[in-house]
Protein backbone atom coordinates (compact mmCIF):
# COMPACT_ATOMS: atom_id res chain seq x y z
CA UNK A 1 0.00 0.00 0.00
CA UNK A 2 1.32 3.40 -1.02
CA UNK A 3 2.11 6.16 1.78
CA UNK A 4 0.30 8.52 0.12
CA UNK A 5 -3.20 9.30 1.18
CA UNK A 6 -6.66 10.17 0.28
CA UNK A 7 -8.71 12.18 2.21
CA UNK A 8 -12.46 12.75 3.20
CA UNK A 9 -14.61 15.18 4.47
CA UNK A 10 -16.95 14.13 6.60
CA UNK A 11 -20.57 16.64 6.70
CA UNK A 12 -21.86 16.46 3.48
CA UNK A 13 -19.45 13.73 1.75
CA UNK A 14 -19.69 11.18 3.99
CA UNK A 15 -22.62 11.71 6.23
CA UNK A 16 -26.26 13.66 5.52
CA UNK A 17 -26.38 16.86 7.03
CA UNK A 18 -29.74 17.56 8.36
CA UNK A 19 -32.84 17.05 6.39
CA UNK A 20 -30.71 17.37 3.28
CA UNK A 21 -29.36 21.05 3.44
CA UNK A 22 -26.01 21.98 3.69
CA UNK A 23 -26.17 25.63 4.49
CA UNK A 24 -22.61 25.98 6.11
CA UNK A 25 -20.30 25.76 2.34
CA UNK A 26 -18.30 28.32 2.42
CA UNK A 27 -18.05 29.97 -1.11
CA UNK A 28 -14.84 31.85 -1.02
CA UNK A 29 -13.22 30.63 -3.97
CA UNK A 30 -10.85 32.81 -4.03
CA UNK A 31 -8.62 31.78 -1.09
CA UNK A 32 -4.52 31.72 -1.52
CA UNK A 33 -1.83 29.83 -0.43
CA UNK A 34 -1.37 30.30 3.39
CA UNK A 35 2.06 32.14 3.41
CA UNK A 36 3.27 30.67 6.91
CA UNK A 37 3.81 27.56 7.43
CA UNK A 38 0.72 26.98 10.42
CA UNK A 39 0.64 24.20 12.65
CA UNK A 40 -3.26 22.39 13.37
CA UNK A 41 -2.79 21.38 16.64
CA UNK A 42 -3.29 24.81 18.60
CA UNK A 43 -5.17 23.39 21.55
CA UNK A 44 -8.01 25.25 23.30
CA UNK A 45 -8.18 25.28 27.31
CA UNK A 46 -10.48 22.11 28.31
CA UNK A 47 -13.07 24.45 30.73
CA UNK A 48 -16.82 23.90 31.49
CA UNK A 49 -18.28 25.30 28.92
CA UNK A 50 -16.25 22.75 26.51
CA UNK A 51 -16.65 19.46 29.33
CA UNK A 52 -20.77 20.25 28.72
CA UNK A 53 -20.45 20.48 24.87
CA UNK A 54 -18.68 17.06 25.12
CA UNK A 55 -21.66 15.82 26.95
CA UNK A 56 -24.16 17.11 25.41
CA UNK A 57 -24.37 18.88 22.04
CA UNK A 58 -21.64 16.31 20.50
CA UNK A 59 -23.49 13.20 21.55
CA UNK A 60 -26.33 14.75 19.77
CA UNK A 61 -25.60 16.82 16.85
CA UNK A 62 -24.50 14.05 14.45
CA UNK A 63 -25.56 10.36 15.54
CA UNK A 64 -28.33 10.57 13.74
CA UNK A 65 -26.92 11.64 10.74
CA UNK A 66 -27.23 8.34 7.73
CA UNK A 67 -24.26 7.85 5.46
CA UNK A 68 -24.41 9.69 2.21
CA UNK A 69 -25.48 6.86 -0.87
CA UNK A 70 -22.09 5.74 -2.08
CA UNK A 71 -20.01 6.96 0.50
CA UNK A 72 -18.88 3.97 1.42
CA UNK A 73 -17.81 2.14 -1.54
CA UNK A 74 -16.09 5.27 -2.60
CA UNK A 75 -13.98 4.87 1.09
CA UNK A 76 -13.46 1.04 0.16
CA UNK A 77 -12.61 2.13 -3.20
CA UNK A 78 -9.85 4.80 -1.78
CA UNK A 79 -8.61 2.01 0.76
CA UNK A 80 -7.80 -0.17 -1.93
CA UNK A 81 -4.45 1.46 -2.76
CA UNK A 82 -3.95 3.86 -0.11
CA UNK A 83 -4.45 4.98 3.78
CA UNK A 84 -7.45 6.90 4.03
CA UNK A 85 -7.96 9.65 6.24
CA UNK A 86 -11.44 11.53 7.60
CA UNK A 87 -10.21 15.12 7.68
CA UNK A 88 -13.18 16.93 9.06
CA UNK A 89 -13.79 20.47 10.19
CA UNK A 90 -15.63 19.51 13.77
CA UNK A 91 -14.18 20.37 16.65
CA UNK A 92 -12.09 17.55 18.64
CA UNK A 93 -14.24 17.78 21.13
CA UNK A 94 -17.40 15.54 19.30
CA UNK A 95 -14.00 12.86 18.36
CA UNK A 96 -16.12 10.44 20.19
CA UNK A 97 -19.17 10.47 18.78
CA UNK A 98 -17.54 10.72 15.52
CA UNK A 99 -15.31 8.03 15.94
CA UNK A 100 -18.69 5.99 16.83
CA UNK A 101 -20.49 7.02 13.95
CA UNK A 102 -17.55 5.93 11.46
CA UNK A 103 -17.99 2.19 13.35
CA UNK A 104 -21.60 1.78 13.48
CA UNK A 105 -22.08 2.82 9.92
CA UNK A 106 -18.60 0.46 8.24
CA UNK A 107 -16.08 3.34 7.60
CA UNK A 108 -13.93 1.99 10.36
CA UNK A 109 -12.44 -0.78 8.92
CA UNK A 110 -11.20 1.78 5.97
CA UNK A 111 -10.26 4.50 7.73
CA UNK A 112 -6.80 4.78 8.83
CA UNK A 113 -6.56 8.51 10.46
CA UNK A 114 -9.60 10.44 11.58
CA UNK A 115 -8.26 14.66 12.14
CA UNK A 116 -10.12 16.40 13.48
CA UNK A 117 -10.06 20.48 14.17
CA UNK A 118 -8.87 22.02 17.29
CA UNK A 119 -6.92 25.00 15.96
CA UNK A 120 -8.27 28.44 15.87
CA UNK A 121 -8.07 28.05 11.73
CA UNK A 122 -11.75 27.87 9.49
CA UNK A 123 -12.25 24.82 8.17
CA UNK A 124 -10.86 25.39 4.32
CA UNK A 125 -7.38 27.15 6.22
CA UNK A 126 -7.00 24.01 9.19
CA UNK A 127 -7.30 21.44 5.92
CA UNK A 128 -4.93 23.14 4.13
CA UNK A 129 -2.60 23.07 6.87
CA UNK A 130 -3.42 19.66 7.90
CA UNK A 131 -2.70 18.50 4.38
CA UNK A 132 0.19 20.41 3.49
CA UNK A 133 2.95 18.00 4.85
CA UNK A 134 1.39 14.87 3.69
CA UNK A 135 1.55 13.36 -0.01
CA UNK A 136 -2.28 13.48 -1.51
CA UNK A 137 -3.51 11.88 -3.86
CA UNK A 138 -7.02 12.97 -3.86
CA UNK A 139 -9.61 14.59 -1.53
CA UNK A 140 -12.99 14.75 -1.69
CA UNK A 141 -15.36 17.82 -0.31
CA UNK A 142 -18.31 19.55 -0.51
CA UNK A 143 -16.89 22.97 0.50
CA UNK A 144 -16.06 25.75 -2.09
CA UNK A 145 -13.71 27.81 -0.25
CA UNK A 146 -12.01 24.23 0.57
CA UNK A 147 -11.74 22.47 -3.31
CA UNK A 148 -10.10 25.98 -4.63
CA UNK A 149 -7.67 25.97 -1.74
CA UNK A 150 -6.35 22.90 -1.72
CA UNK A 151 -6.44 22.50 -5.65
CA UNK A 152 -4.18 25.59 -5.43
CA UNK A 153 -1.85 23.44 -3.31
CA UNK A 154 -2.11 20.83 -6.27
CA UNK A 155 -4.26 18.56 -4.96
CA UNK A 156 -6.89 17.01 -6.88
CA UNK A 157 -10.33 17.56 -5.42
CA UNK A 158 -13.51 15.37 -5.93
CA UNK A 159 -15.89 18.77 -5.53
CA UNK A 160 -19.69 16.80 -4.42
CA UNK A 161 -22.42 18.74 -6.18
CA UNK A 162 -24.50 21.06 -3.77
CA UNK A 163 -26.47 24.07 -4.44
CA UNK A 164 -24.34 25.99 -2.29
CA UNK A 165 -21.11 25.48 -4.36
CA UNK A 166 -22.65 25.76 -7.66
CA UNK A 167 -22.21 28.71 -10.17
CA UNK A 168 -18.02 29.61 -9.10
CA UNK A 169 -14.97 28.89 -10.79
CA UNK A 170 -12.64 26.82 -9.79
CA UNK A 171 -9.31 26.29 -10.52
CA UNK A 172 -7.47 23.11 -12.44
CA UNK A 173 -7.33 19.85 -10.22
CA UNK A 174 -10.82 20.60 -9.22
CA UNK A 175 -13.44 17.84 -10.55
CA UNK A 176 -17.30 18.29 -9.90
CA UNK A 177 -19.33 15.09 -8.98
CA UNK A 178 -23.05 14.76 -8.96
CA UNK A 179 -23.23 12.23 -6.01
CA UNK A 180 -20.83 9.44 -4.41
CA UNK A 181 -21.11 6.93 -6.85
CA UNK A 182 -19.44 9.00 -9.80
CA UNK A 183 -16.92 10.00 -7.12
CA UNK A 184 -16.12 6.09 -6.78
CA UNK A 185 -16.01 5.89 -10.41
CA UNK A 186 -13.51 8.50 -10.53
CA UNK A 187 -11.37 7.32 -7.76
CA UNK A 188 -11.28 3.89 -9.32
CA UNK A 189 -10.28 5.69 -12.38
CA UNK A 190 -7.60 7.46 -10.20
CA UNK A 191 -5.95 3.90 -9.22
CA UNK A 192 -6.34 2.33 -12.57
CA UNK A 193 -4.52 5.22 -13.92
CA UNK A 194 -1.92 5.22 -11.31
CA UNK A 195 -3.81 8.35 -9.68
CA UNK A 196 -2.99 10.62 -12.84
CA UNK A 197 -5.30 13.47 -13.35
Amino acid sequence: MSSAVVSFDLDGVLAEPPFGWNPAINRDVSMQLASEQASVRQPESRDRLGKILTHTWYRFRFVLRPPRPGALEAVRIAARMHPVIVLTGRHERGRRQTQAWLEQHGFGQFVDELIMNESRYSSARYKEAALRARQVVAHVDDDAATAALLARNGIAVALLDWPRNRGLEFPPGVVRHANMYECSDWLGRRETAGDQP
